[in-house]
């Protein structure tokens, strides 16, 4: 695997996986042997082919799954199958499909259920769907059925639901699939502000150009291993990882690639979006 990060860090270490295993069946490892790192306020892109173990790893990360062999460590915890429910609380995860985690005859309702599943009272638990609500832009949703919104909206509520737990790290299974561009746009302001009031993210995704842009750090699985974690324009510089992971590099970079080549990107910038590209673009003298 290769690891081109800088081990200096002024973040707390938050979630860490050591030598983490897990089989659906016998003989046939869905994670093998996986060991990484999380801190505090990252952003954090799990890339892979379908298989590659993306899913699994967050199960296991989330309490939802119990691994095979390995330890999950949380803010310093060893967390055995007794304590399963202190990842569930404090990691969260967001799923692909939106219906699959709605369950509430009505949108507060639903953003509700998690914290009155936590143990809280009806009132603490109204008035932290209702803090969710107001973040996802969900007001005046409250009492409409979540099964008959758009699946933008339907999203919103998951996250929403999610947010209303308070978990300190949220994981996000393929967050952009299946959305308009103008939901996904709406998304990924969404995991800025995330970002912003210090929440850990980690969003596994086939979007390559989306986890370029976004993220600040990538892990890549394949064949249930982690392969390689580094920053986003060390892993896309690297075609054996791209071929074994059954990934291509961002159009974005290939675009600067380009420029530079040509003579007119900065030989050291590494703009994530087009405007950052504006700003690096060499300007001719007059």
């Amino acid at each position: 695997m290769i690891n081109d990060r800088n081990e200096e860090s002024m973040r707390e270490k938050i979630l860490e996986v050591r030598h983490l295993s897990f089989s659906y069946e016998e003989g046939k490892k869905a994670l093998d042997d996986v060991s990484v790192s999380m801190e505090t306020g990252e952003k954090i892109a799990v890339l892979g082919a379908n298989g590659a173990g993306k899913s699994t790893f967050f199960l296991n990360l989330n309490g939802v799954r119990t691994p095979d062999s390995g330890e999950i460590v949380f803010l310093g915890q060893i967390i055995g199958k007794k304590h399963r429910r202190v990842l569930q609380q404090n990691v969260g995860i967001v799923f692909q499909d939106a219906d699959d985690q709605i369950i509430g005859s009505t949108v507060k309702a639903d953003v509700a259920f998690g914290p009155l599943n936590m143990g809280m009272s009806k009132e603490e638990a109204g008035e932290r769907a209702d803090e969710a609500i107001s973040r996802m832009n969900l007001k005046g949703y409250e009492k409409r059925p979540p099964h008959y919104l758009s699946g933008g909206e339907k999203k919103r509520v998951s996250i929403a639901g999610i947010l209303a737990m308070g978990p300190q790290v949220i994981l996000f299974d393929e967050p952009t699939a299946s959305l308009d561009p103008i939901n996904a746009e709406i998304l990924e302001e969404t995991l800025t502000q995330l970002e912003e009031a210090g929440k850990t993210i980690l969003l596994s995704t086939h979007d390559v150009d989306f986890a370029y842009r976004f993220a600040d750090r990538i892990l890549v699985f394949a064949g249930g291993r982690l392969i390689a974690d580094g920053l986003p324009e060390e892993i896309f510089a690297r075609e054996d990882i791209l071929a074994q992971a059954n990934l291509k590099r961002p159009v974005l970079m290939e675009l600067c690639e380009i420029l530079k080549r040509k003579g007119l990107l900065k030989e050291h910038a590494a703009p994530k979006s087009v405007s950052e590209i504006e700003e690096a673009i060499f300007t001719p003298s007059i």
